[in-house]
């Protein structure tokens, strides 16, 4: 799956799961199952940081066990040493030895030195894996890598009451008030990896809800991931907002804190594992097409309204090659496709396969808005009832090549913020 699927999923789920939790639940059955989901979502969670060894596709060794006498390439630059050596010392216990290492100045660098078999086996942090493959010219590494073992470096646990943080911004963000305000904000984290939830991974969906639970409007904010932020573990310099996710989703709130100056009460973070499942046990949605055209292999779309189900509304989302305009008329299919999400989530007809939608969503996020919240909100929607009212606004800025922090020493492709667009953000989420 690629990364721009990525996005789109995490943009739809996050709308979705927020209204299943928020707006779904009617009478003491669905309660029942509601609660059983929360209990996996708004438990604990430990973060992981996931380092690999990797050699080339082509090598020789089957295991770990072969590289026993080999020296393992590592990033000098790594963002987390502390977490690197700690891995080192991990696998230098499964295979009985100290290893000896050779430092590389960057990612790029230790890329290199694989490529031109200066070194035959390296260790790559996780997180970083997806970003090297994407950089031209190391395009290759999406194939050319055969990983052989992994290690899982347990950081602190992420809670209701407590997150990490690298400066008073951090660790003030994401503690959320003891009762459930009339109006808050909640941050959609949608991150680039599939399965559990524990890894720290880059953020490819960063979405800002704004909720004012009286008028029961909802303003979205999405912030392209490349988009050129500063958060506090940067010490100064800039990266990529996708790469704030590598440190915890503490640190995406903080970049967003500061782009946006907003206080986000609460975040939600998500994988994509079971989307299109959830989107089947919805009964599918009815989403309206401004252009007839076809996705192979997938469906054909009639100007007007179709009815798809999840994995055609997937590619319904994602299409861009068939229109003139492409990303903006994609942009405009990925809302459609939310408002019909919504629409779906906020009728009766959610209710006939609620079991099955709540067990899809039960291991595909995690939040840190507490359990007794959330049910207040449902109680507050079994009580009133009534519709949600949803815009959406994505910010805008220039495409440019810039050093980032995560991964110095080559210049990636990054978004500079429209500042224009980014204060209009602001007022948007300002006025909910």
């Amino acid at each position: 799956m690629t990364a721009r699927k990525k996005v789109i999923l995490g943009i739809i789920a996050g709308v979705l799961v927020f209204l299943l939790l928020a707006a779904a639940a009617v009478g003491a059955y669905y309660s029942v199952i509601l609660k059983r989901t929360l209990e996996q979502v708004a438990a604990p969670q430990k973060q992981n940081v996931v380092f690999s060894v990797y050699v080339l596709a082509d090598d020789a060794a089957k295991g770990l066990e072969d590289t026993a006498a080999l020296s393992y390439g590592i990033n000098r630059s790594e963002p987390d040493q502390d977490s690197m050596t700690r891995a080192l010392g991990e696998l230098g216990e499964m295979l009985g030895k100290e290893l000896h290492t050779v430092g590389y100045d960057s990612l790029f660098s230790l890329a290199d030195g694989l490529q031109q078999q200066e070194i035959r086996v390296i260790l790559l942090n996780e997180a970083l894996l997806d970003s090297l493959a994407e950089t031209e010219g190391y395009e290759w590494t999406a194939e050319g890598l055969r990983k052989l073992e992994s290690v899982s470096i347990g950081q602190e646990e992420l809670t209701a009451e407590h997150t990490e943080g690298q400066s008073g911004t951090a660790e003030e963000s994401v503690r959320p008030p003891s009762e459930l305000p009339q109006g808050f904000v909640v941050y959609i984290s949608g991150i680039d990896r599939y399965g559990g939830l524990t890894a720290r991974s880059r953020s490819d969906v960063n979405i800002l809800a704004a909720v004012n639970t009286k008028t029961k409007n909802m303003q979205l904010v999405a912030t392209p991931r490349d988009y050129y932020v500063t958060f506090s573990r940067a010490k100064g310099q800039k990266d990529k907002l996708t790469h704030a996710g590598i440190y915890g989703v503490e640190m995406s709130v903080d970049a967003l804190e500061r782009l946006y100056g907003v206080e986000i009460d609460y975040w939600l973070r998500l994988n994509f594992t079971g989307f299109v499942e959830i989107i089947d046990a919805l009964g599918g949605v009815e989403i309206y097409s401004e252009h007839t055209f076809t996705v192979k292999n997938i469906k054909t779309y009639q100007t007007g309204m179709n009815q798809v189900n999840g994995l055609e509304a997937l590619a319904f989302a994602r299409e861009r090659y068939s229109f003139a305009n492409g990303d903006y008329q994609r942009a405009k299919n990925q809302m459609e496709v939310i408002r019909a999400v919504i629409d779906k989530c906020t009728s009766p007809a959610l209710l006939k396969n609620y079991r099955s939608v709540m067990d899809g969503i039960a291991g595909s996020f995690s939040t840190n808005m507490p359990e007794d919240q959330i049910l207040s909100l449902v109680r507050m929607q079994l009580a009133f009832g009534g519709e949600w009212k949803v815009s959406s606004y994505t910010v805008s800025g220039t495409g440019a090549s810039r050093e980032t922090y995560s991964m110095p020493g080559r210049k990636l492709y990054v978004i500079l913020p429209d500042q224009k667009s980014v204060s209009q953000a602001k007022a948007l989420l300002a006025g909910v």
